[in-house]
């Protein structure tokens, strides 16, 4: 399963969500899974954000 995602926050996501998220890849079930933690685990769903932000600000040209 690819992911955009760090390991860390990976590791993260698992210890406080008990599973791992779905694949960026699937852009769908990746930003439905979002939602999903946004009010249950608002710090992750914050660092989630952050680091998505982080890596398509990297992407796009200067």
């Amino acid at each position: 399963m690819a992911t955009a995602l760090s390991t860390e926050i990976q590791q993260r996501i698992v210890e406080e969500t008990g599973s791992a998220a779905p694949s960026t890849d699937d852009a769908a079930a990746f930003e439905a899974w979002l939602d999903g933690i946004k009010d249950s685990h608002e710090e992750l769903y914050a660092g989630v954000a952050a680091e998505i932000e982080s890596a398509v600000m990297t992407k796009l040209p200067s």
